[in-house]
């Protein structure tokens, strides 16, 4: 194997030990709609930059389509996300995008794990990234905000801490009764 093979084999098992680790949610085909929740994505890693780039302006298109709302990284969200891009030959050679989103709370804490895949093309290079075409980007994409967004329409929103409840005053004809 050569160097970047054994590198993204590595990423990919990193990636599947760190997803038996902790909550994980495999990605539902369902298309779901979540408006209204700011969301920040706050980085793709994993791929080229190439299919980065595609992958990030498709994601942005099914957030719209989810009616999603997408924040800058600098602006009030409720959620942030981190998403990990990999390329895999599959055993009967076809190539898999797999994808793993991270989705973390207002106080910085993981609430979810996402992740699936998408199977591309099968190629005979030594590059799973050319079996990654356009359709397989916009499935991963697709798949990755309705998982999101199902995940963020299941969440409660969370309600600032009830103050304490202070004893009620007695009206002053009780008090002088009870004097």
């Amino acid at each position: 194997m050569t160097g970047r093979s054994m590198a993204l084999l590595a990423g990919a098992v990193i990636a599947l030990v760190l997803a038996g680790c902790q909550e994980t949610t495999t990605v539902a085909r369902v298309r779901v709609d979540a408006p209204g929740v700011p969301v920040s994505v706050q980085s793709i890693s994993g791929a080229p930059d190439s299919v980065t780039t595609r992958f990030a302006g498709l994601l942005g298109e099914a957030a719209a389509e989810r009616k999603m709302e997408i924040v800058a990284g600098d602006k009030p969200a409720r959620f942030r996300v981190r998403g990990y891009l990999t390329a895999q030959p599959t055993a009967d050679g076809q190539t898999a995008l797999a994808f793993v989103w991270d989705v973390y709370d207002e106080s910085k804490k993981r609430a979810q794990r996402v992740q699936g895949e998408s199977l591309g093309r099968r190629t005979s290079g030594g590059d799973p990234w050319a079996g990654i075409d356009q359709t397989i980007v916009a499935q991963a994409a697709s798949d990755s905000m309705d998982a999101i967004a199902g995940f963020l329409v299941t969440t409660p929103a969370q309600e600032p801490p009830a103050a304490a409840e202070k004893p009620k005053a007695k009206p002053r004809a009780a008090a002088a009764r009870q004097g």
